[in-house]
């Protein structure tokens, strides 16, 4: 609007000049310098205003945007896709990023949203989101919502709303399914970016979610510690346990040989070993008395029965 505002000030600027050209130039011969000068002023403030009317009716639209144009409280339905569009010179155009945006936003602090667990215990989750608008719903968007900042501004609150709606249908033991409460949340944000107009009309989406990320989901403190409590607790129990089992396998083992280290069963072995040494070298022979259990070494036998 400003340009063309401009640009009709130039075309009467050049009005008068030409019109001043005349009028000096029929007044004196002296005027006739003059007047060529205020003719060649025209000529340019002209060609200036008519570049610059010309101008205000081309708008360029980048890649990655979408413009919406609006002149006296009337929104134009149709979007402006990228390329060079022609408008009318007293139209606005607002612009929209059509690329995936990201919250939490650029320059924000990262949030931590405070939400209940179906205990209605408090919890602080911590998630990462990114979002694009559909560029045919610019028009729309732009009448029912706003410029960009009140977009995110709408986006922010369905964030919230659908954290905190999928986090009240989990219990705090339910904290470990961190895929399975990430897919509800998702679910739950992408539907509350859809809205049903105040003024009637069929709803509209002002954004789709592309990616969630769950980043961090602490419970209170208090449940924090009784956590850590109950696997200190568990730990504990687990070691008890395992120290009971390996006592009873060591009492186990014990009674097993106090009950075939009989003197029978000794004795058998015995006459086992001695039938094995007929086929051994093992000149040393263990026997077993009521005085206790002698040594014979038969090499040292033989050779005092040899020496005369």
């Amino acid at each position: 609007m400003g340009e063309l505002v401009f640009g009709l000030v130039l075309l009467a600027v050049a009005f008068f000049l030409r019109l001043g050209a005349a009028t000096v130039r029929g007044d004196t011969a002296a005027g006739r310098p003059i007047s060529g000068t205020l003719r060649i002023l025209s000529y340019v403030a002209l060609a200036i205003g008519v570049i610059t009317v010309l101008g205000s009716t081309a708008v360029v639209i980048n890649a990655g945007e979408v413009g919406v144009r609006h002149a006296f409280g009337t929104v134009d339905p149709k979007p402006l896709l990228p390329g060079i569009r022609v408008v009318t010179p007293w139209s606005s155009v607002e612009r929209f990023t059509t690329r995936e945006e990201q919250y939490p936003f650029t320059g924000d602090q990262v949030e931590e949203i405070a939400a209940l667990s179906s205990e209605q215990m408090g919890m602080t989750v911590d998630v990462g989101i990114r979002w694009q608008i559909d560029p045919q719903q610019a028009s729309r968007i732009y009448t029912e919502i706003g410029d960009e900042s009140q977009i995110h501004s709408a986006v922010r609150n369905a964030i919230r709303k659908g954290v905190r709606d999928g986090m009240v249908q989990y219990s705090i033991n339910d904290i470990s399914k961190r895929t399975r409460i990430a897919q509800t949340m998702e679910a739950l944000v992408d539907s509350a970016l859809v809205t049903q107009p105040r003024a009637g009309g069929p709803p509209f989406r002002i954004a789709t979610v592309t990616a969630f990320f769950l980043r961090d989901l602490q419970p209170p403190a208090q449940v924090v510690q009784a956590i850590n409590n109950k696997i200190a607790q568990e730990q504990q129990v687990e070691t008890e346990r395992h120290r009971v089992e390996v006592a009873r396998l060591q009492a186990e083992q014990q009674r097993l040989l106090n009950t075939t280290l009989t003197p029978e069963a000794l004795t058998r072995q015995y006459f086992d070993v001695l039938r094995e040494l007929k086929s051994s070298n093992n000149l040393v022979i263990l026997v077993p008395t009521q005085g206790g259990i002698p040594m014979l070494n038969i090499g040292d036998l033989r050779r005092n029965l040899r020496q005369p």
